[in-house]
């Protein structure tokens, strides 16, 4: 019997550009949660009512690594970056109000598609660890490192996230079908999964076509929980996600992912509730028709 996905949220990052927000580099959408915490609440409970299992908090650069990064002092940056971080994870609980799960994000310390931009070791191990501390301690249900693509940065990330008593999902940005963006094989990186005990292993931000391909290795080198989160862009590695695929190649696309019975499912950049609506009808409709037969 074909089980049902469950469904992740989709972007917050294009609705709040949609909405007026600006959300420039390198603090992309962590002011938000300071200066407009209502509009991202309400951009929750868009995706819980359009059929979200899971939300994913808007605290994907909510780090004083960023906000040192925009120029602020050391102290300053802490400080603002704990204020973004709790609140970008309360705006999640209000949203939830305990009926859906809270993914607490956490990305790359530069730039997403810059992998070798990795600032190294020691920066990682303090910056991680302190964001750690806060999601955990602001109460999220999920410690999800996504969009990773540098294999150094995601074995500290990992080692410091097995210290908390909670599960860990591992979301990659892919290269090629192969190999993720720094040129690691997908299959060393599931060892390095399974050595840290990461309970779900997800792909996310590229376009369909190229998550699709990708999810072949997952059943070759991962047995547990497995799920995809790709963009709705044209092309991959752009900030500018206004240019989409057309509807009928998003169906397309889901069509093809579901083929493989994912764990978990949703949408990465260019993606809103509505995206998440057609998820759904998808889903309901490949279950109906698998039941059938």
């Amino acid at each position: 019997m074909k089980k049902i996905p469950f469904l992740l949220d989709g972007a917050m990052g294009t609705e709040l550009n949609i909405r007026g927000v600006k959300t420039e580099l390198p603090l992309w959408t962590t002011d938000a949660n300071i200066l407009h915490p209502d509009l991202v609440q309400n951009i929750h409970s868009e995706y819980i009512d359009a059929g979200a299992d899971y939300i994913t908090t808007n605290t994907f650069r909510s780090t004083s690594w960023t906000y040192k990064r925009a120029g602020y002092t050391k102290d300053k940056a802490k400080v603002i970056a704990k204020k973004s971080l709790y609140s970008g994870v309360k705006c999640a609980q209000n949203a939830s109000n305990g009926v859906v799960k809270i993914a607490g994000s956490i990305t790359t310390l530069d730039d997403c598609y810059t992998p070798e931009n990795f600032p190294g070791r020691k920066i990682a191990l303090d910056v991680y660890r302190q964001t750690l501390d806060w999601l955990v301690d602001a109460g999220v249900d999920i410690i999800l490192f996504e969009t990773m693509g540098n294999i150094e940065e995601i074995e500290i990330a990992l080692s410091l996230a097995t210290e908390y008593s909670k599960p860990i999902w591992l979301s990659v940005i892919m290269k090629d079908s192969k190999i993720i963006l720094d040129g690691t094989s997908l299959e060393n990186i599931f060892s390095l999964a399974k050595q840290y005990s990461v309970q779900t292993f997800l792909l996310n931000c590229n376009e369909i076509s190229k998550t699709t391909d990708a999810i072949k290795d997952i059943h070759q080198f991962w047995d547990g929980m497995w799920g995809v989160y790709p963009n709705l862009g044209v092309k991959d590695y752009s900030n500018e996600y206004f240019n989409i695929i057309s509807q009928n190649k998003l169906i397309r696309g889901i069509e093809n992912i579901l083929k493989y019975d994912p764990h978990v499912i949703g949408f990465c950049c260019g993606s809103s509730p509505k995206h998440i609506k057609i998820l759904k009808r998808q889903i309901i409709k490949e279950y109906e028709n698998a039941f059938k037969n």
